[in-house]
């Protein structure tokens, strides 16, 4: 069986080097040719994504340096902490908007490895979240777009992460959601607070957590269900997510 397995993976490297060879791939953002070890963006690109490097140390809302913003220490979150890997400027909201239209999207893979080094720095020093749970989306929802895209993101973080294993029917939106865009932090908190719901609570009893999301904006829908999972029995929950913006962060140029 070894000796099948080091044939397969022998012939997946051959054939990537020959594509590689023949059909050079080129970054996505600056169309520089791709080395053989690279993926969707060059060195050069790839260096200067914007991602958050000071920021509140609950809901990784960007600051001038790390604290705990206002709104946090008036009324902190469910979630214990919120791990962002970038801002939501360009060229993550292009990025964003291709993850949640394209099932197979490229950046999909990218940004959730690319978070998964960045998790892996955050809990060098900690156990990591033992369960990973994508937000659920509503069965209409999903069957209007034909798949979840935080279950992606979840599913691409595990084959990352050692010791995490991903949970996809613990929670499940009990009704579908209304549109956001133009409700402030107050009024999402208001509509979400009896969307979500939890079956099979033995499972997640007395155990830390980890919710995935692409984007997070107020952080009321992650708010929501790490209620619902703390008051399920949950021990923590931390919140993942490629990006993080807020109704003040005027960086922000394309809302989805």
């Amino acid at each position: 069986m070894s000796v099948s397995f080091n044939s397969q993976l022998f012939f997946k490297i051959a054939l990537k080097k020959l594509k590689h060879q023949f059909l050079p791939s080129r970054c996505s953002l600056c169309l520089e040719p791709l080395l053989l070890a690279q993926e969707l963006y060059c060195l050069n690109c790839e260096t200067s994504l914007p991602y958050i490097d000071q920021a509140c140390v609950r809901c990784s809302e960007p600051l001038p340096q790390s604290s705990t913003c206002p709104n946090c220490q008036k009324n902190p979150p469910y979630f214990s902490r919120c791990i962002a890997l970038c801002d939501y400027q360009y060229p993550i909201s292009t990025a964003l908007k291709n993850i949640k239209q394209t099932l197979h999207a490229p950046e999909t893979k990218k940004l959730s490895a690319l978070l998964a080094k960045r998790l892996k720095r955050a809990y060098r020093a900690q156990t990591l979240p033992s369960i990973v749970i994508p937000i659920p989306a509503h069965p209409l929802k999903i069957l209007r777009r034909g798949f979840n895209q935080s279950a992606l993101i979840a599913h691409r973080l595990c084959s990352e992460l050692s010791m995490t294993h991903l949970h996809q029917g613990i929670c499940y939106r009990t009704q579908l959601g209304k549109p956001q865009k133009t409700q402030n932090r107050a009024q999402r908190l208001k509509l979400l607070s009896h969307t979500f719901a939890v079956r099979n609570s033995e499972l997640i009893e007395g155990k830390s957590l980890a919710i995935v999301d692409d984007i997070t904006t107020t952080g009321a829908t992650a708010n929501a269900l790490s209620k619902c999972l703390v008051e399920a029995g949950a021990k923590s929950v931390d919140l993942w997510c490629i990006a993080k913006t807020s109704w003040h962060n005027q960086s922000s140029s394309i809302k989805i």
